[in-house]
């Protein structure tokens, strides 16, 4: 049988084709797979004449840039949010649903390196925000970044079901957010919002203990509910709101059990709906090439850091196999 065709989140992008293309790795272009003819399903720019104009090597890379901090904000001892300098450009690029760069305290070595969410870009005045919880010696060292980090980006698969995000308009959206993923909910609200749908969001502190997104959704005309979403009155409150027919897409934000207490309720409440979900995978280079992102669905490999996968296999993938 077949290998069902994937979708590579960095397709078209200025950062295609890849080292994965060098290598005949490529995860759409079947001549850069090793294969004598072409076979795969993009509609853009081919990424094998690409490659060849490139002269056969990867288009263009993500380098480590040091970003001065602009802004430090402590919310709680295990919190803090950082407001860093970047190009106008990568911003924009930033500006995304799923975005996120890889950290670094300044002086620490390149395997220090940790994926973060983006949770504000602002394209005007070259800056980006985002959200840190203190959980191991990464975090930690950037805790002590003072005056300049490291950062590299811009990467955009941080979650899956953009095509959902990006092309829903004028129709009804549930966003449920818990602990440290409010964070990149917030771009995903915003994507919504400009997109002219009704949005209800509903917020669990989770482990941070605090509602800290709340400014950068005041200003929008949104149904906002806090509440505990493991106790029996938030399940509940999640269960009526996944119940409305006229609702189109939900956006889970959280670990990879709340996605599926969600996709089961829609199971049984509503079918109709579409899913997006934070992609919980562990990330470690975002280029495809470590394998630490890896997962088998259907019985094919697939990088997870680059690829859009179905929401539906991956939750259950990562239920049944860590």
């Amino acid at each position: 049988m077949a290998s069902p065709r994937l979708e590579c989140i960095d397709i078209g992008s200025d950062y295609c084709p890849c080292y994965l293309a060098e290598l005949n790795e490529c995860i759409v272009c079947s001549q850069l797979q090793g294969k004598k003819f072409c076979d795969c399903n993009w509609k853009g720019v081919c990424v094998f004449q690409e490659f060849v104009w490139a002269k056969r090597k990867a288009k263009a890379k993500r380098d480590t840039m040091v970003s001065n901090i602009i802004d430090k904000q402590k919310i709680n001892e295990n919190l803090f949010i950082l407001t860093l300098s970047v190009p106008n450009k990568m911003a924009r690029d930033l500006n995304e649903p799923g975005s996120y760069v890889f950290l670094r305290n300044e002086f620490s070595p390149s395997f220090f390196d940790t994926p973060m969410s983006i949770m504000y870009a602002d394209e005007i005045n070259g800056f980006v925000k985002v959200a840190i919880q203190i959980n191991g010696p990464k975090t930690s060292l950037i805790d002590l970044s003072e005056k300049r980090i490291c950062i590299r980006g811009p990467y955009w698969n941080g979650l899956f079901g953009h095509k959902y995000i990006k092309g829903l308009k004028n129709s009804k959206c549930l966003v449920v957010l818990r602990g440290i993923a409010q964070a990149p909910g917030v771009i995903v609200i915003n994507k919504l919002y400009r997109n002219n749908n009704k949005i209800t969001v509903i917020i669990d502190k989770g482990k941070t203990g605090q509602f800290f997104i709340s400014q950068y959704l005041d200003q929008l005309n949104l149904n906002i509910i806090t509440t505990d979403i493991l106790s029996a009155e938030g399940q509940e409150i999640l269960k009526n709101a996944i119940a409305d027919n006229d609702l189109k897409l939900i956006y889970s934000g959280g670990s990879d059990e709340q996605h599926l207490n969600i996709f089961n309720y829609m199971d049984l409440y509503n079918n109709e709906a579409y899913l997006a979900a934070s992609n919980n995978n562990t990330i470690c280079c975002g280029e495809g090439i470590c394998g630490s992102c890896e997962v088998q669905i259907d019985g094919q490999k697939v990088r997870s850091c680059k690829v859009q996968l179905d929401v539906e296999k991956a939750i259950e993938r990562r239920i049944l196999y860590g």
